[in-house]
């Protein structure tokens, strides 16, 4: 009769503790690194963008692809080219998933681009943004728009936020697990990135 009661209340244990997780610790769901962005924010429609030559250009052009974002001035300074750098580094460590991922510098003013940075920023998508529309979009807990780094997800929805000067081994490592996670997903690609 023992032996019956040991075998229930083993059997028993893995619901008990189940229930005692979820309706008693509430687990969070958060991210290992970075914080989530709560609701996650849809690309507006509004953002008035456009490339270096002028043309306006629309995010949700983008939507199938994950989006690594940062928004820094056109002069570029230190703290932004490093961001650039860990944004291509990031990319590349993804090894076969690296081509569902686009890399987007949102450009805050009219100023010309650094030329220093064009070389090792070949393949991000460089564009022009207003400051203001950023600021309603984008959440930075009052850093300022250059330092943090952004993930969309390929639904075209603002989902992560990483923290000014972010560890890249960190972020590789959230943004390898998203891949991994939704790679069973089949993501249309609308259009080769340019």
């Amino acid at each position: 009769m023992l032996t019956l009661w040991v075998l229930l209340a083993l059997s028993a244990a893995p619901i008990v503790a189940a229930f005692f997780l979820f309706y008693v610790v509430h687990p969070t769901g958060k991210p290992p690194y970075g914080s989530l962005v709560e609701p996650q924010r849809p690309i507006p429609p509004h953002l008035q963008l456009q490339t270096l030559g002028g043309k306006p250009y629309d995010l949700a052009r983008l939507q199938g692809y994950w989006l690594m974002v940062m928004a820094a001035p056109a002069a570029c300074d230190a703290q932004c080219q490093q961001s650039l750098f860990y944004m291509r580094q990031i990319r590349i460590a993804q090894g076969d998933h690296r081509d569902q991922i686009v890399r987007v510098w949102l450009i805050t003013d009219d100023a010309p681009v650094n030329p220093g940075v064009l070389a090792p920023a070949e393949g991000t998508l460089m564009l022009r943004a207003q400051p203001g529309q950023l600021d309603a979009w984008l959440p930075h807990q009052g850093e300022g728009l250059q330092g943090p780094m952004w993930i969309v997800d390929p639904f075209g929805h603002l989902m992560l936020q990483f923290p000014a000067h972010p560890d890249p081994t960190k972020v590789r490592r959230v943004l390898a697990k998203l891949l991994y996670n939704n790679a069973g997903i089949k993501f249309k690609h609308v259009e080769p990135v340019q």
